[in-house]
Formats: C-alpha cells, structure tokens, sequence
C-alpha cells in the first residue's frame, strides 16, 4: 500500500486546478474564456495523473521491500481522517465540474474521475470508500431531478436521500445537478465496472462495487417516475428528445442511453457463468433482482410514442437495450410467476409490433447500416419510415418464449416454505396458482403462433402438417442468421416442446382447456424432431446437410456450448423416437399449389400481407418463397444420416489428436448410439455414410 501523501497529492493537484472554476459565483458566471482555460487545466491534470498512475505500476514491485518516499510533505497524523477527507474533496470537486453545462468539460470531468478511481485502487487508499461516494453521488443527484421542484433540496426532511452518508459539501456541489451531471456519474461507473472485468480483479473488489450500486439503486426512489413523466406530458419538463437547435441529444435521454449501457455492462451473461455459486457475480446477488424489478418502470418512461423521425430512431436504440437486458437477465435467473407476467405486460404494450411482423417479411440490405442494426432506417416514397429489424424481432420473439416456458413451468407458491398450521390450505393455494401460471403461458404461445398461421389452419385440413412445416421453417430462418440466439431458442423450443409434451401425457386440465380453443397443436408446431431435420436441411446459411458447419458451430466461442447442449439433447430424443426420426414429413409436395391466406398484422402503422404460401411480395416488391418441401423422404434422411455420422468422426479424430477446444466425450457418446441406430436400419443398408 502507497502512503497516504500519494492521495494528498492527488488532492491538492485536483483542488487546487479546479477551485477556482467550481465556487458558486465562478459556476454560474464562466465565460467562453474560462472554459477555454478550464479545460487546459484539466488536460494538464489528467495527463499528472496519468504519470503517476505508470510510476505506480513501475515503482509496484520495489514497494514490499522499501517504503516509498512522501515527496509532497502532506502525510497526516491520522490516517484514516486524511484519507476519509481527500477523498471527499475529490469527488465534490469533480461532481461540481460536472453541473458546468459543457459538454467538452463534463467530458474532462469525467475521465478524470475513472483515472481517480484507477490512482485510488492502485494506492490501496480506501477505493471502497471512492465507489460508495461515487454511488451516493447517483442517488442524490438522481433524486434531486425526479423531486418536484418544490422539494428539491428545501430541507433534509425532503431529502429521500440519507444524508447520514454523504457530508453537505457534497450535496452542496451538486446543487446545479440536470440529467447531463447524471448521464456523467452513470458513465463514470460503466466504465469502472468494465475496467474490473478486463483487468481481471478480485471477487472482493467486484463485490464491494456491485453491494455498491446495489445499495445505490435500491434507495433511488424509482416510484416517482411516473409523477415526473406527469410532469413531463404536462409541459413542466422538457418533454423533447432531440435539441433542435443543436441537434443534441437531450440530458434525460441520454442519461437513459448511459443508465441501460451500465445496465447491460453489470449483467454480463459470461461473467455471471464463468464464477461458481459463491461468487459476488454469482446471479444470486440482490443487485439482480435489483435490476429486474426497475424494468417495467423505466421501460413506462422512456418508451413514449413520438412521430418525429429522429426520436423514433432513439426510441427503436432503446428498445434494442431493453430486450438485451432482459434477455440477459432472464438467462441468469428462473423469473418468477410475477415477474414473467409483468414483462409480457411490456411486450405487449412497447414491443407487440415486432412480436406482430411476419415471419417471412425480409427488409431490403440498406448501404447505411450493418445487417440487424437497431437503426434500420430506410426512405420510402420519400418520406421517413422506420423499419423494424429482424434483429430486434428475434430479441422480442426470444422473451415471449423465454417467459411462457417459464410460467408453464412455475409451480406456483412453495407450499414447502409455508409454516401455517393448514397445510393442505397451501397446498390448495399452490395447485391454483400453478394452473394459473401454466395456462397463461400456453395461451401466451398459442396466440402469438396462431397469428402467424394461415387463418383456416385446422388439425383435419390436407395441408395442416405443411403449415406446421412451413411456420417451423421461417422461424428458423429468422435466428439463422444471429449465431448467438439461434442454438439459445432451440434450447428454449425443447423446453417448451418437453413441457406441453407432459402437460399432454397426464392430460393436464389447464393445457387441455387451452387447446381446444385453438384448432391446431403448439405439440406439432415445436416438433423438436421435425425441426432438427429443417435445421439440418437448411440452405440460407449454408448448412444444408454440411458436417463441417455444425463442427464450426461446435468449436465457436461463441456458441460452441448451446450448440453441444444442442445437438446432445436432439440425439437423445432421435434415439427415443427413432421411427419418428425416420420417418420425416419432408415428404410430398407441400404449398405447390394454395390459396390460404395469411392473417393481416400491423406493424407500426404498416401491413404486412403475405397473399399466399410459398410464394408472396412484400411491400418492397420483393418476391418471397416458402421453403420448398418437394425432397423424397429417405433422400432428407439419408442425408441428415450422414451429416451425423460423418461429424461424429471428424470430432473423434480432432479429440484423439487433442485438438478439440473441450471434452466432447458425452457427445461423441450420443452419437455413437445414434451409429447403432443407423446400422440397424434396413433401409439405410447398402448407403455409404463415409465423408
């Protein structure tokens, strides 16, 4: 550990630079002069503590055999005090900087927090502390803007924030706080949180910044969301997104677009995986249950209907980092019954237009921007049009997926955790809310299918396997092309498929209820057979029966485990239905010739109507075709045979060779069952399967 004179140090030069641009008078009255001189002495700051930090690093290995020297004579009596002190003084000059409405000085303010947040944690002079200001910053400032103005800061009887935490200099410097100073705190933090993953340090270090945060948004008082955007509809606040005279970004909006970057930057899937259950990223940690519950709110905030062609490019990035999060979140814990229903509530009021495009609708590749970008803008008959990515379809599709499975699967309260004398009473109440939960999602998932069907889909009608057919397979087209979702909601089908196909076996009243509603079965739209083989059978990416795409999905980083996962519990099933296997509906000719219409469904004010199966127009003029199903049987067999049989020797080879990037031994297993399998069956006697 440094000395407390290296703190000192940092102290002084920070005060001393910046005191004279940070007492009140200068605030309020700084000139384009001063600005000019404020940012000189902020580049000459931060690049002082830059030097120090790299003599930090250099001088780091000398300093557990000799102290090193205090060179700047500040080194205090009491220890503990000076630091506690400084460090006050630190964050209250800095927080000030940030209330000075330029964009060039918030920007210097806040690299210059990050590298004090480096100089602190290198120094070993309480970095706990620094964070806790930091967060406490967060709160008060947050606070301050969601109060009425009538209450801000009036009195500490006012304040929502414990004012226990924090010393008045600074609840004084922040006194001139708007969204900008808070888009900086929130940025200032992301980056922290960043830097501790990339540098790799230690849990304690992560679980003092995380129980930070944590406590910082627990104490927000979210509730007041709402009464603000009252405020806000009504003309109190600023109610614009962009500034039309500068063309700038509004404080709040961009507050939001930093407050859900550290939002998705915390809940971090691999980082949250790659630590065991004790861990302080471990997704037990209250900080994400935290977050789960302060979606629906800031999700009712920010994604308010705007016309103007810009705001609705800001709100269509928002709704790109809300689906991410969520679907982070949900991959981190099982949400619960309310939690499930509350986030299908948001999908169907902010996100029902992306559930509601169709399947088979393909936008036009756009020079201005990469493929599923969530800025897909385009210009049609001249005038600004929103288009709706595939990107974010599938993001919106993967939670109502991610959320039916998951209520269909709830049992309700735990009767086994209640201690009321009437057992049988919890029991009762547990029966009841799990038959709740399992036919709201099976009802979730029958409407959502049924309005992608054809409107006189019937389980008696000719083509009824084609359609089941032809919806499976513009599904799969539609995640083919996002590796990192695709195998993710294969995963998810067979839960789904596993589920109902239980519910079914022991004739559950609250499917069964569902079902008869609708003329068709969800069991033979997510047949998890047939939609391996479509999988396997699929041309768009370049599969089409091709063993060495599936062992390029296997040895990814970036799917190579959902893909194993995959594909082992798709053997399994294969070996226990073989015959179904076998014998796949890939057979005849389906959609040859049909006249069935599709439902017409609105997508942010445009409709989408594909005339007829397999072949439609869009609204661009594009010609669309359904896939086409004119294969022999034995020949879409015999192929996914050999694809198999022909990856089961390549991964052999690569294990014995020790060349495969992990133990692929439970895999290798399941496909040399799937071996015997085809040895033993007639009608592939005689077919080579050698690669």
């Amino acid at each position: 550990m440094f000395p407390a004179g290296e703190l000192s140090w940092l102290c002084r030069l920070i005060v001393e630079s910046f005191q004279p641009y940070t007492q009140p008078h200068a605030v309020s009255s700084i000139c384009k002069q001063n600005e000019k001189e404020l940012l000189l002495a902020s580049s000459q700051v931060v690049r002082k503590i830059q030097l120090r930090i790299r003599e930090f690093d250099s001088r780091i290995e000398d300093t557990a055999t000799k102290p090193v020297p205090n060179d700047d004579g500040l080194f205090c009596s009491n220890h503990h005090s000076t630091i506690h002190q400084c460090l006050s003084e630190l964050v209250t000059e800095l927080m000030t900087l940030l209330t000075i409405k330029n964009e060039f000085v918030q920007h210097v303010a806040v690299n210059a927090l990050v590298l004090t947040s480096q100089f602190v944690l290198k120094s070993g002079n309480k970095w706990d502390e620094f964070i806790k200001l930091l967060c406490h910053s967060l709160e008060m400032s947050i606070t301050k803007m969601l109060l009425p103005l009538s209450t801000q800061y009036s009195g500490a009887e006012n304040c929502c924030v414990d004012s226990s935490n924090v010393n008045f200099p600074m609840q004084f410097g922040l006194k001139n706080c708007d969204w900008s100073t808070v888009a900086g705190i929130t940025q200032v933090l992301r980056v922290i949180c960043k830097g501790l993953k990339e540098e790799g340090y230690d849990d304690e270090l992560v679980k003092v910044y995380y129980d930070s945060v944590n406590s910082c948004l627990s104490k927000v008082p979210w509730d007041l969301l709402g009464e603000y955007r009252s405020r806000d509809i009504d003309g109190s606040n600023e109610s614009t997104f962009v500034n039309c005279d500068s063309g700038t970004l509004e404080p709040h909006i961009k507050f939001f677009g930093t407050f859900l970057q550290l939002l998705c930057s915390l809940i971090d899937r691999n980082d949250f995986w790659e630590t065991g259950c004790d861990s302080p990223r471990a997704s037990k940690h209250p900080l994400i249950g935290t977050i789960s519950n302060l979606i629906p709110k800031l999700v009712t905030w920010c994604l308010v209907k705007k016309e103007d062609r810009a705001e609705k490019c800001i709100i269509h990035y928002l709704k790109h980092k809300f689906l991410i999060l969520m679907i982070r979140l949900g991959s981190l814990i099982s949400p619960d019954g309310s939690v499930c229903l509350s986030w299908l509530d948001l999908l169907h009021n902010y996100f029902q237009e992306l559930l509601n495009n169709p399947l088979n609708h393909f936008q036009p590749d756009q020079d201005d921007c990469l493929e599923g970008s969530p800025f897909l803008l385009s210009l049609f008959n001249g005038e600004s049009c929103l288009m709706h990515s595939s990107h974010l379809q599938r993001q919106a599709i993967f939670i109502l997926l991610h959320c039916s499975f998951s209520l269909i699967c709830q049992r309700g309260i735990n009767a086994a955790h209640c201690n009321c004398l009437t057992s049988c009473s919890c029991f009762a109440q547990d029966s009841k809310l799990d038959s709740f939960y399992k036919t709201k999602g099976s009802l979730e998932l029958y409407k959502w299918v049924q309005a992608h069907l054809p409107t006189d889909i019937s389980i008696n009608h000719e083509m009824y396997l084609a359609m089941c057919m032809d919806f499976m397979s513009f599904f799969l087209q539609l995640y083919l092309h996002e590796d990192d979702l695709l195998f993710e909601v294969m995963l998810q089908l067979l839960g789904i498929s596993s589920s109902l196909q239980q519910q079914f076996d022991i004739k559950e009243a609250s499917y069964q209820d569902v079902k008869k509603e609708f003329p068709f079965d969800l069991l033979d739209i997510f047949n998890p057979v047939h939609l391996f083989h479509l999988f396997l059978s699929e041309a768009s990416v370049n599969i089409h029966y091709d063993y060495q795409v599936l062992l390029d999905y296997l040895i990814s980083n970036d799917t190579g485990i959902s893909c194993a996962k995959y594909l082992l519990r798709c053997l399994c099933l294969i070996c226990d239905s073989w015959e179904l296997f076998v014998e796949s509906p890939l057979v005849g000719k389906y959609y040859s010739k049909s006249s069935c219409k599709r439902r017409k469904l609105s997508g942010d004010g445009i409709d989408f109507v594909a005339d007829e199966i397999p072949t439609s127009v869009d609204n661009y003029g594009t010609t669309m075709h359904s896939k086409n199903y004119e294969e022999d049987s034995e020949y879409g067999v015999k192929h996914a045979a050999e694809c198999l049989l022909s990856l089961y020797n390549s991964i052999e080879n690569l294990h014995q060779k020790d060349l495969f990037p992990y133990n692929p031994g439970a895999l290798l297993k399941r496909l040399r069952k799937f071996q015997e399998f085809c040895w033993q069956e007639p009608r592939f006697h005689g077919e080579s399967t050698e690669t």
